[in-house]
């Protein structure tokens, strides 16, 4: 921030003031080096040079005189050189020459190479150096240069955040700056270097350089050494006048005359508020004026060819006119001077072809006189920071800790939790070793496997289908050769109370399948590393919906050990938090994913031979390739470990158990087969047979109907023993009105995902009615009428951090109805056809040590309902209430909660305590928001011979069911 003082300031003084405020305010922020004009060499050799710049007169401080060479960016040798330089005084300039040919792409081993070079070389180098990187097809490959630039950029930034890059000469042409910055490169260059060009077109292309990187400094390479050497000074003026920032020369004979006249210049030019005074004009002689904003002196070069021995000046506040010797630095004062009302002459000393001035003006107290201080202004060159320069120093930290962080091993703890109907949820967790190699996908050991919380006790853990979307083929903040993310800074944020930069971005054309993401990053504002970031895949296709991922970042030091945020830390995502929508058997499957990685060793000397001791034993083994991940199992012949990219895509299970409630005349046992395939014979579709004796289901699906994101489907249900279906009329039970319900149904659906995160499926169901009478029915009671169920519904479902709703409602036609029921009771006809509708907000909470908490709110309503369209509240029912048996309650409304607490104790049982209360409302029975309430206790453990055991019991506490209980027992093993 700069303060002036403005009063009764001189014309000319005014002019001074507003040229370098206007110098002050473009370069603010930008790499613009601290001197005006500013001039270089370009050598053969940096050692021919050492002696000529060690003799007098010496450089020191902020002087600055380039020295330019071009070497390999593998060329360890060169930082040497640059250390030399600078002990000197000279500030280094590496112009680094890629080797790698075009295309790039084909040729990224020799590319890495060269940019680990280049990054060992930055490290070693002196702070000072600047760095250009150069390459033979810049100019005809403008697309791969960016790419190579931009890497080489970011590999420079990341080993020393202060090095400063320098593009390839461009020509100064506006085909060839505008192909170069059409790539997006303005973020990741700090100056830009040109080819020679006459005046006009320089200034041209400076003017356009202007338009497009304002502030961006201009360096002119390889300009011809003038004879005599001293005229280098006039050259370096003349191209200052144009808009470069430094000018070298080339060609010139290692030699203290030669490089005397540019430490001079260093010297008396040195400071980065000098700026170029076009309207200080001189007569006499061709001259460059430069003022100086401290003071508002004046440094000119004078161009005497043409024999000038006097200049004269418009601006009679100047005065102590002292003449600067080119050729040694000395310096003498002028007398002699003539002063009139509109100038001032200054006679010149010696017969010097290049001679400096240096002319002082009064202070600003003594110019504006008795009239005080008018106003006083206030300038401020702050500027907020652009996102790509925020990308540049973030991609710039990332690829420092790459080249420290090899590898490392630790222990993956992953939990999948999916979530079925309202708080039901099944949990599979993975842990076991991790081993990451840098460049390479990580191996993911399963040592220890958990169902709900109870620990595998089976000799090895099973392999089970890897559902996973595939990678994308391009991700956010990689350095590409095509532009494929957009990026929009959305303001700053406090995330784990570190003050953060929020990038939004998203991906610019089409989206492809699969291969794209958009999202947010969290970016550290002091450390410019990621906080946390957050990424939705777009394009999916095929069963996955939706794939929704969160990476939680924390510090830790070399030995793997948790530590403060700061530049010696790496910063790697230990937390990743992800939800999955699969489209399963047309049903959402809604997958909560979360990875803990903990127990880090970076670096470790063992890597190796604890990956290679896993390798060799005979636990399960997976890989994160672009697919997804794969299992990694021994190949026969080599006995190495290989990637399975075909694998089994079905499984079976035995099933047995029993299931029990008091709508049942005994308890129903279950024994039989689960097959499940997710790939068809090849074909993308899903399928899945169920059958336990007494129940049988079949579904199959098309998660990719005909190529579109439909899915498509048809399932079937068959049940073989009628459930009785009771009623309570005033709090009391009515035996003679008990009935034997038979039913089958087939369904037919269609659906499709709406956004990222819903899904609308119509859904078409036939379903067969049989009615028989129960053991205590009335002999009067008049039976239902066999029918066909005819039934349209349309379901909507979202699912989104954690929370997960439901509202669906459906029209239905049954094929025949006719009077029912006691000779005295009404029959409504309307009841052929009857309408439903619910709605449902459920959520889980998982804690620590496999607990959870699970809450459920409902609400179900309808029209034309009867007592066999109604809600019920069973263990089949459209409304869990546990204890609770089928058929016995119904209600035309209701509005229910539900909870649950889940814990697992030694990782060999996991309970759940359930609790279920709805309030029931149905005019014909009376029932007016009756709370029917039950709880239980679900239970998981292991069983003999490798099965799992699940549990479930239920009792009602309060209602019209006061007594007994319901049971379900499972038992499943996985038989292939």
């Amino acid at each position: 921030m700069r303060r002036i003082r403005r009063g009764g300031l001189r014309p000319p003084l005014v002019v001074s003031v507003l040229i370098v405020l206007s110098a002050l305010t473009t370069a603010a922020g930008a790499a613009t080096p601290p001197c005006n004009p500013c001039a270089g060499l370009t050598v053969e050799s940096v050692t021919p040079w050492l002696a000529p710049l060690a003799a007098e007169p010496a450089l020191s401080g902020e002087q600055r005189l380039y020295i330019a060479w071009k070497t390999s960016p593998l060329h360890t040798a060169a930082a040497a050189d640059s250390k030399e330089l600078a002990e000197r005084g000279a500030i280094p300039w590496l112009r680094l020459r890629f080797a790698t040919p075009s295309p790039l792409t084909d040729n990224l081993e020799q590319l890495e190479a060269e940019l680990e070079g280049l990054s060992a070389l930055a490290r070693a180098a002196h702070e000072r150096t600047h760095f250009a990187i150069e390459w033979d097809e810049a100019i005809t490959q403008p697309a791969e240069y960016a790419f190579l630039l931009k890497r080489a950029a970011v590999a420079l930034t990341g080993a020393r955040a202060g090095n400063l890059v320098i593009s390839h000469p461009l020509p100064a042409t506006p085909e060839a700056i505008e192909s170069f910055y059409a790539e997006e490169i303005a973020a990741y260059v700090d100056g830009i270097a040109l080819q020679p060009a006459r005046g006009e077109d320089l200034a041209k292309a400076i003017d356009l350089l202007s338009r497009l990187d304002p502030g961006k400094p201009v360096a002119l390479m390889d300009l011809p050494v003038p004879s005599p050497s001293s005229r280098m000074l006039v050259d370096a003026a003349a191209q200052a006048a144009h808009g470069v920032a430094t000018t070298f020369f080339a060609g010139a004979p290692p030699s203290v005359a030669t490089i005397t006249p540019l430490k001079v210049l260093a010297a008396e030019f040195q400071g980065e508020d000098l700026a170029y005074d076009p309207y200080s004009t001189a007569n006499g002689a061709t001259a460059w004026s430069f003022v100086r904003g401290e003071d508002l002196a004046m440094r000119v070069i004078v161009d005497r060819a043409s024999g000038a021995t006097r200049l004269t000046f418009g601006d009679t506040t100047l005065r102590r006119p002292m003449q600067v010797d080119v050729e040694t630095g000395e310096s003498i004062e002028l007398f002699g001077l003539s002063k009139t009302a509109t100038g001032l002459g200054i006679p010149l000393e010696g017969e010097s072809e290049v001679v400096i001035l240096r002319l002082e003006r009064p202070d600003l107290a003594e110019l504006i006189g008795e009239g005080g201080l008018a106003e006083e202004v206030t300038i401020t060159t702050e500027r907020t920071i652009p996102v790509a320069e925020i990308l540049r120093r973030l991609q710039a930290n990332e690829d420092a800790e790459a080249r420290d962080l090899d590898h490392y091993e630790g222990v993956n703890t992953t939990h999948l939790r999916f979530q079925g109907s309202g708080v039901n949820r099944i949990e599979a967790t993975f842990q076991g070793a991790l081993f990451f190699e840098q460049g390479q996908p990580y191996d993911w050991v399963w040592e220890s496997f958990y169902v709900n919380g109870v620990k595998w006790r089976g000799k090895r853990i099973p392999e089970i289908p890897l559902l996973e979307p595939e990678k994308a083929a391009t991700l956010p903040l990689a350095i590409n050769f095509d532009r494929d993310y957009a990026y929009r800074l959305r303001g700053t944020d406090v995330i784990d109370e570190r003050d953060c930069w929020v990038i939004d971005f998203e991906p610019t054309g089409s989206v492809e399948s699969g291969n794209r993401f958009q999202g947010t990053v969290w970016v550290d504002r002091q450390l410019f590393v990621r906080v946390r970031s957050r990424a939705l895949q777009l394009g999916l296709a095929g069963d996955v919906i939706s794939n929704e991922e969160t990476l939680h970042y924390s510090p830790v030091d070399s030995a793997g050990l948790a530590t403060d945020w700061g530049d010696a830390s790496f910063h790697l995502p230990l937390r990743i938090v992800a939800q999955q929508l699969y489209s399963v058997l047309n049903a959402t499957v809604n997958v909560e994913k979360e990875t803990l990685v903990t127990e880090l060793k970076i670096n470790g000397l063992e890597f190796e031979q604890q990956r290679q001791a896993r390798y060799d034993s005979d636990a399960t083994v997976v890989r994160d390739t672009n697919e997804g991940l794969r299992y990694l199992v021994v190949d026969e012949e080599t006995g190495e470990r290989v990637v399975q990219n075909e694998f089994d895509k079905d499984r079976l299970f035995l099933v047995g158990g029993t299931l029990y409630d008091e709508s049942l005349d005994y308890p129903v046992p279950l024994a039989g087969i689960n097959y499940f395939n997710f790939d068809l014979r090849g074909t993308g579709a899903q399928a899945n047979v169920f059958f336990a004796g007494v129940l049988a289901t079949g579904n199959i699906a098309d998660p990719d109907f005909l190529g579109s994101r439909w899915d498509a489907g048809a399932s079937l249900v068959g049940v073989a023993i009628p459930f009785t279906n009771e009623i309570y009329r005033d709090g009391l039970e009515a035996p003679g009105e008990d009935v034997d319900v038979h039913f089958s149904e087939i369904e037919l659906s269609l659906g499709r995902p709406v956004g990222n995160y819903g899904k609308l499926a119509l859904e078409y169901e036939l379903g067969w009615r049989k009615f028989s009478t129960a053991d205590d029915t009335a002999e009067d009671f008049v039976l239902p009428q066999d029918h066909l169920l005819h039934s349209l519904q349309l379901v909507g479902n979202y699912n989104r951090r954690g929370f997960r709703m439901r509202l669906a409602g459906s029209l239905n036609k049954r094929s025949d109805w006719q009077a029912w029921g006691l000779p005295d009771e009404p029959f409504d006809p309307e009841t052929e056809e009857y309408s439903r509708w619910g709605a449902s907000i459920a959520k889980t909470i998982s804690l620590s040590g496999f607990k959870k908490v699970g809450l459920e709110l409902e609400y179900l309503g309808g029209e034309n309902l009867d007592r066999f369209s109604k809600y019920g509240f069973g263990y089949f029912a459209d409304s869990r209430v546990h204890g609770y048996q089928s058929g016995l309650v119904q209600a035309e409304e209701a509005l229910g909660f539900h909870g649950t607490y889940g814990f697992e104790i030694g990782e060999i049982f996991r309970l759940e305590l359930v609790g279920d209360g709805v309030l029931a409302t149905d005019e014909a029975t009376a029932l007016d928001q009756e709370l029917l309430a039950g709880v239980g206790i679900a239970g998981t453990f292991m069983g003999p011979w490798e099965t799992i055991i699940n549990l479930d019991l239920g009792v009602p506490v309060a209602g019209p069911d006061d007594d007994g209980f319901t049971l379900f027992l499972a038992v499943l093993k996985l038989f292939k």
